[in-house]
């Protein structure tokens, strides 16, 4: 018998590359996803000022430092904010989590 944990979560790699003047900076974090169920995806399109997709899918991330004011690294949901904040950031964050959706249902060969 199949057995189907509605409440998963997984871990996906998230490659950025993030401009500052003239200079690229590339890095790769992990992010730690939780399965957004098709309810869930309805509620969140039908109410789209309520919240994001990350802020319903990104329940983590590792091997990413982010500085607060008091120049220490940020953790939890305030490392999670800053991270959905930064505008290149969050859109690596957004494609990594669609391609692992796509990639994560595929069947193995």
């Amino acid at each position: 018998m199949f057995k189907l944990n509605p409440n998963r979560t997984y871990n996906y790699p998230v490659k950025v590359n993030i401009f500052d003047g003239d200079q690229e900076h590339q890095g790769e974090f992990t992010a730690t996803f939780k399965v957004l169920p098709n309810s869930g995806l309805r509620e969140l399109m039908a109410n789209p000022a309520d919240r994001s997709l990350l802020d319903s899918v990104l329940v983590g991330v590792n091997g990413v430092e982010v500085a607060g004011d008091d120049g220490n690294p940020l953790t939890g949901e305030a490392l999670l904010t800053a991270l959905k904040d930064d505008p290149a950031v969050a859109v690596a964050i957004g494609a990594a989590y669609s391609e692992s959706i796509t990639k994560k249902n595929q069947g193995r060969s």
